[in-house]
């Protein structure tokens, strides 16, 4: 099989940091190659230089055969190679045809815009994933997860012989995920070349035909996937064995025969379409799941408990004390010891134009600062270098701007700001979207330490796996409302399935 790509003693240096040191490998063409590697393996360094992002400091990228200066996107895209970047690149206040179309707006020989055929032709491309949007409601409107397979449709509309996938499917649901493979296989049918990026090696193992290990931004090999286990994928990856999680079956003999305290009771609590008449518990020393499909309304639950949205009605309870107006904002969540991991990390998490020490400290003020009321640089220096060590962020320095980490140590950085406010329930959405496989470990260690502390975690993933083995009870919702409950281990995926497609 012919090489469409070559990369040949590639290096790249962000400063004192040697991001890619001598990289040379080759994906050939019509393949799905996965590019694997824990966050800072220097992966997306590497897919960056393919896409026109960055210009290597060494060596070539040779495509077709041919040595190529890709300096911009535009010179990527002009030779046939699209990107679905993890951190979506779509405009909130155009439609999803003009997202689809942004750049190659379509037009007759009068120059007049040809809407109704760009408004079909975008119908088309969505409904390859089976979901129901209006293409000419503007994208600021949808999910996240919707704002995915619209990045996914704008790419594949491009006709590009190379796609590189970065998290694809971070934000999609088991059947999301599904789908979007049908969609690739066909792809790959087409002689299109895949470079598939994800820390979810099921799912690398379901969809590619081979994979290359990063570590430290050094280049470990390229194995057919068929002749390689995950057990050894993490060994490479890591250094170590397979790494062992937490499982919320370790943790049933600490609470077995205790009696239980509800930290949080949710009554006929209702917001819009997606919270509709919801009422659950979650009890002390708790780890509780919330699984859903697309639009089932986890996010916009608990960003009504945190305060982002009031309820329109309904009834909070803390700790035994009724909420009377509820949560009316994010403060005064936190100051109720509640704290809130977004999903949306890019627009919602990190503070871009502040440094790691400044996005850790920015929501506090008695704990980093005098009796007189005045910033101590040293308090917030001790608070961030101490949250920091315990989550394992890679960084130069806490005077490093948050934009240059990776996605996942971003995500270490806003889950350090959130325990800093030592917070006695914690509402997770998608924590380990985009982290990998050993910063997995370690975000569920940290959960499994804080149950044992007596605190409380609300869960949500579109990891099924995650959901099954972390926590003690999975709630299920569907259209607004809570379909179902799971206290069972045995058979638990099969039930969960089963609400969140029958209700």
């Amino acid at each position: 099989m012919e090489n469409i790509i070559e990369f040949s003693h590639v290096s790249k240096h962000f400063g004192a940091i040697k991001a890619l040191r001598d990289v040379s490998f080759t994906i050939r063409k019509g393949e799905c190659h996965a590019i694997i590697g824990e966050n800072g393996a220097g992966k997306s360094t590497l897919m960056n230089i393919l896409s026109g992002i960055y210009l290597p400091d060494g060596g070539n990228v040779l495509y077709k055969g041919e040595p190529v200066k890709i300096s911009a996107p535009h010179v990527a895209g002009g030779l046939g190679i699209s990107t679905v970047y993890q951190e979506l690149k779509l405009c909130p206040n155009l439609t999803i045809t003009e997202n689809i179309f942004l750049g190659r707006t379509k037009t007759t020989k009068l120059g007049i815009i040809q809407k109704g055929d760009m408004d079909e032709q975008a119908r088309q491309m969505i409904d390859m994933f089976h979901i129901d949007l209006d293409v000419t409601q503007p994208v600021g409107r949808l999910s996240i997860a919707q704002m995915q397979l619209v990045e996914l449709a704008k790419a594949i509309g491009k006709d590009a012989e190379v796609l590189i996938l970065d998290e694809p499917t971070s934000s999609l649901t088991a059947a999301e995920t599904r789908t979007l493979f049908t969609v690739l296989e066909r792809l790959k049918k087409e002689g299109r070349t895949l470079l598939f990026i994800s820390h979810r090696l099921s799912e690398i193992f379901a969809i590619a035909d081979r994979l290359s290990v990063m570590r430290d931004g050094n280049y470990l090999g390229t194995y057919e996937c068929g002749e390689i286990d995950e057990n050894k994928v993490v060994k490479l990856i890591t250094g170590n064995e397979l790494y062992q999680e937490l499982s919320g079956e370790q943790d049933e003999a600490d609470t077995a025969g205790q009696e239980r305290h509800a930290v949080l009771e949710v009554k006929n609590l209702n917001r819009g379409k997606l919270v509709r008449d919801v009422s659950f518990r979650l009890y002390e020393g708790e780890i509780l799941g919330l699984y859903g499909l697309q639009g089932s309304g986890r996010t916009e639950l608990v960003e009504t408990v945190f305060g982002l949205h009031p309820a329109e009605s309904g009834e909070i309870v803390l700790r035994g004390e009724v909420q009377k107006k509820g949560i009316r904002s994010p403060a005064q969540a936190i100051r109720r010891e509640i704290g809130l991991l977004t999903e949306d990390r890019k627009n919602r998490g990190i503070f871009a134009k502040m440094d790691i020490l400044e996005n850790i400290a920015v929501i506090h003020n008695r704990k980093i600062s005098s009796r007189f009321g005045i910033l101590s640089r040293g308090k917030m220096k001790q608070m961030a270098e101490e949250y920091c060590q315990k989550l394992s962020v890679k960084m130069d320095s806490l005077q490093q701007n948050i934009q240059n980490l990776s996605g996942g140590n971003q995500q270490k950085v806003i889950i350090a700001r959130m325990l800093s406010t030592d917070p006695g329930i914690i509402l997770a959405d998608e924590p380990t979207r985009g982290v990998d496989v050993g910063a997995k470990s370690e975000i569920f260690a940290i959960f499994h330490k804080l149950k044992k502390e007596k605190k409380s975690v609300i869960l949500i993933s579109s990891e099924l796996k995650e959901v099954v083995r972390e926590c003690d009870r999975v709630l299920v919702m569907r259209n607004g409302r809570i379909v179902g409950e799971v206290t069972d281990r045995e058979n638990r995926e099969e039930q969960i399935l089963q609400y969140s497609f029958n209700g």
